[in-house]
């Protein structure tokens, strides 16, 4: 029988635990009986936590561009789960700069405090399909050429050779995300499915340009379940290991995933307009995760649409609100975070939050 990398009871890092993934994954863990730490600077807020309640959790403020920081909560740990980045297309054309500091600079960091802690048995790493950029007619796999696009793609293939090269020799995992959709503690709205269903909601239209391009959807509770899943995974089926997270059925057209989520929402048109200057398109490969680690998605498209669905009507959120978007926070809030240190004996910033 072979060993799991990680057992309940050890202690998990996870950075930017209380973002639109991280906050359902730490819940998979603390709910496993894990040790859970997370990092984090509350770049969009502290909704994503900010109602648990759980003795294993436990919450540091800090920034993973920050050494001491660094050092400070992964002494301990037995796996970093490095969720914290600049995520996005348009977040990441805000400010290259910013981008290199958050996405390639701390990794340079995380492998340099990684090295001083043996203990430290398993980094599983976010990263992205969107490193594949243009393709035409391909199914790809973790092995295909990356064609990136965007300065967001270029980021995180830069970090991927980072951790190849500085931790050759440690149990390093990186999951390649499809393009995420549903709900979350700390709801994205500016992704593809999700702004589909709120204009279908509010507005029952949904207008589609570039409708031939490609791309491979995921539900956050199933990427969520990835990363546990790659954590997890004895050295033998992970180290070292790149997987694409998502599901061969999801691979579909703009026009496609526009059809269905109006199917979903009765009343809601759907018009088609001109090309725009995207040049991404891309399918995916979902077939080495399943057969290696076992990951199986259960959540469908319509199960995403029902729940943004239910995000708006049930309790009235206006998607409109730059706080459910990265691109719309950061453009009128900065890269500074909320901007100030809990108090002793808070866990968090309160209040509301993106």
């Amino acid at each position: 029988m072979t060993e799991k990398c990680i057992r309940p009871g050890d202690t998990v890092l996870v950075t930017g635990g209380a973002g639109y993934v991280g906050s359902h994954l730490v819940g998979m863990l603390l709910k496993r009986g894990y040790q859970v730490r997370v990092l984090e600077n509350y770049l969009y807020g502290a909704a994503g936590l900010r109602d648990v309640k759980d003795p294993g959790l436990d919450l540091q403020y800090g920034d993973i561009c920050n050494i001491r920081d660094m050092i400070r909560v992964t002494r301990g740990v037995r796996a970093v789960i490095a969720l914290a980045a600049l995520v996005g297309d348009p977040a990441c054309e805000i400010d290259h700069d910013e981008t290199m500091a958050i996405n390639v600079e701390s990794t340079k960091l995380l492998c340099q405090v990684v090295k001083h802690y043996p203990e430290v048995e398993r980094v599983v790493f976010a990263s992205s399909c969107s490193v594949y950029g243009a393709t035409e007619g391909l199914v790809l796999n973790e092995g295909s050429r990356l064609n990136p696009v965007s300065f967001y793609a270029r980021s995180r293939i830069v970090s991927e050779s980072i951790l190849r090269r500085e931790l050759e020799g440690r149990s390093v995992v990186t999951l390649r995300l499809g393009t995420v959709f549903g709900a979350s503690p700390r709801p994205r709205l500016d992704l593809m499915i999700n702004t589909m269903t709120c204009r279908a909601v509010r507005d029952g239209l949904i207008t589609v340009t570039d409708g031939g391009s490609w791309r491979p959807h995921v539900h956050v509770r199933d990427v969520a379940e990835a990363f546990l899943l790659a954590a997890e995974a004895p050295d033998e089926h992970a180290t070292g290991e790149i997987f694409n997270v998502g599901c061969n059925d999801n691979n579909m057209t703009i026009s496609h995933t526009a059809e269905l989520i109006a199917a979903r929402i009765p009343g809601t048109r759907v018009e088609f307009g001109g090309r725009v200057d995207d040049l991404r398109s891309y399918r995916v490969s979902f077939d080495k995760i399943r057969h290696v680690l076992g990951f199986v998605p259960s959540r469908s498209i319509e199960d995403g649409v029902d729940e943004i669905r239910d995000l708006l009507e049930k309790q009235s959120i206006d998607w409109t609100d730059p706080r459910y978007s990265n691109v719309k926070w950061l453009q009128a809030h900065g890269f500074g975070g909320t901007g100030r240190v809990p108090v002793e004996g808070e866990p968090h910033p309160v209040g509301e939050s993106a």
